[in-house]
C-alpha cells in the first residue's frame, strides 16, 4: 500500500537528517566539492549587470584554475560582495517546498532552478539556510547575451528583477547571479547528481553528499 505523500515526505526529512551526522566516506574523495567564485567587480569591456563567475572543481582557487561563465547579477539587494565556496545544488531544485538539504547549505553558493517561485523567494530560502550566495539557472527564457530574459528583465536593466517590488529584496543580504541554462549546465555536469524521485514533488536532482 502506497504511503500518503505527506508521511513519505517526512520520513524523507528524517533521512537527510540522520545523513547530515555521517562521517565522510570514500565518495568525498572521488566526487570532490566544486568551489565557485563570485565577485561584483566590473571586467572592463562587460556592460553593467553582467558578472563573471569562476569555478573548479577539487582546486585551491577558481580565480587562477578554473574556468568561467557569465552571469547577470540581481539588480536589488547586495552589490557589493566577494564570495569563494563550494556550491550545493538545491532540493528540491527551484525550492517550491522548503529544502530538505538545508543541513547542507550553511557556508555554501546554492544552485536552484528558475521557476515555480519568485527569484527572490529562492535566494531567501537560501539565506534563511546559511547560505553565502545563490546562482539561478535559467529555464531558456533568456538569451545567450542575456539581451531579454522574459521577466525577469535583461542586461539593459542593468541586472535580473530591477522591476520586481522591493520589500522582499530589502531582506536579502547575499549575491545573486542569473545564469544562462547552458551556463548552467556546466555547473551541473561537474556535480556529482542523482536522479531521484522524492515523495509528493517529483523528480529532482540530489547531491549524493547532501
Amino acid at each position: 500500500m502506497r504511503k500518503p505523500a505527506h508521511v513519505a515526505h517526512e520520513q524523507y526529512l528524517k533521512r537527510a537528517a540522520e545523513e547530515k551526522e555521517m562521517k565522510p566516506s570514500a565518495d568525498d574523495f572521488r566526487h570532490p566539492p566544486l568551489l565557485v567564485s563570485l565577485h561584483s567587480r566590473q571586467r572592463r569591456r562587460d556592460p553593467p549587470g553582467l558578472k563573471t563567475i569562476e569555478f573548479c572543481k577539487g582546486c585551491e582557487d577558481p580565480e587562477t584554475e578554473g574556468s568561467f561563465v557569465k552571469g547577470l547579477t540581481a539588480a536589488q539587494g547586495v552589490n557589493d560582495y566577494y564570495v569563494q565556496a563550494d556550491l550545493v545544488y538545491a532540493v528540491p531544485n527551484d525550492g517550491r517546498e522548503r529544502l530538505l538539504n538545508a543541513h547542507h547549505l550553511k557556508d555554501r553558493i546554492v544552485l536552484f532552478d528558475r521557476g515555480t517561485i519568485s527569484l527572490v523567494e529562492k535566494v531567501l530560502m537560501a539565506q534563511e539556510a546559511g547560505g553565502v550566495a545563490v546562482i539561478i539557472v535559467d529555464d531558456g527564457q533568456c538569451d545567450e547575451d542575456f539581451s531579454s530574459c522574459g521577466r525577469a528583465g535583461s542586461i539593459r536593466d542593468e541586472g535580473f528583477a530591477k522591476k520586481d517590488q522591493g520589500e522582499l529584496w530589502r531582506k536579502v543580504e547575499i549575491p545573486a547571479i542569473l545564469v544562462t541554462e547552458i551556463g548552467g549546465q556546466r555547473f551541473k555536469n561537474l556535480l556529482h547528481l542523482d536522479y531521484m524521485e522524492i515523495p509528493g514533488m517529483g523528480f529532482h536532482f540530489t547531491d549524493s553528499k547532501s
